[in-house]
C-alpha cells in the first residue's frame, strides 16, 4: 500500500484520517504544520499528501507551494483537506499545483477511501 502524510492542525482530523487508511493497509506520516509537513515529506517520501487549506503560521496554500518549489517533493501528489467551499482563484490554485482531489471535511469513511484510492491512481 501507500504511504500518506497528512498535515492538518487539528489532532482529531488527522487521528480519523489515520484510522481510516490505516484500516485500508496505508502507511501513515503525520505533521501539524507546514514546517513539520516539509520535513516529513522530505524525511518519509510519501506517495500521497492530504493537506489541510487553513494551517497555522504558513498556510496550506503556501505549503503546497512550498512543496512544488522544492525539487525532492515537487512531483509529489497531494489532494486538499478542507471544509471551506473552493472559490474560484483557489480552483486556478488547484489547477496550476497539480492537485489530484479536494477531499472535504468532514468526510465519510467510504468517500476518503474512494477519494484518496482515486488519487493515488
Amino acid at each position: 500500500m501507500a504511504r500518506i502524510l497528512i498535515v492538518d492542525d487539528e489532532p482529531a482530523n488527522r487521528l480519523l484520517v489515520r484510522t481510516i487508511l490505516e484500516h485500508t493497509g496505508h502507511e501513515i506520516v503525520e505533521a501539524a504544520d507546514a514546517a513539520e509537513g516539509l520535513r516529513a515529506a522530505r524525511e518519509s517520501t510519501p506517495d500521497l499528501a492530504i493537506v489541510d487549506l487553513f494551517l497555522p503560521g504558513t498556510s496550506g496554500a503556501e505549503f503546497i507551494t512550498m512543496l512544488r518549489r522544492d525539487p525532492q517533493t515537487s512531483a509529489l501528489k497531494i489532494a486538499l483537506y478542507t471544509g471551506s467551499d473552493v472559490a474560484a482563484p483557489m480552483r486556478d490554485f488547484i489547477s496550476v499545483n497539480n492537485i489530484t482531489h479536494v477531499i472535504p471535511k468532514p468526510c465519510e469513511p467510504a468517500e476518503l477511501t474512494r477519494l484518496v484510492e482515486a488519487a493515488l491512481s
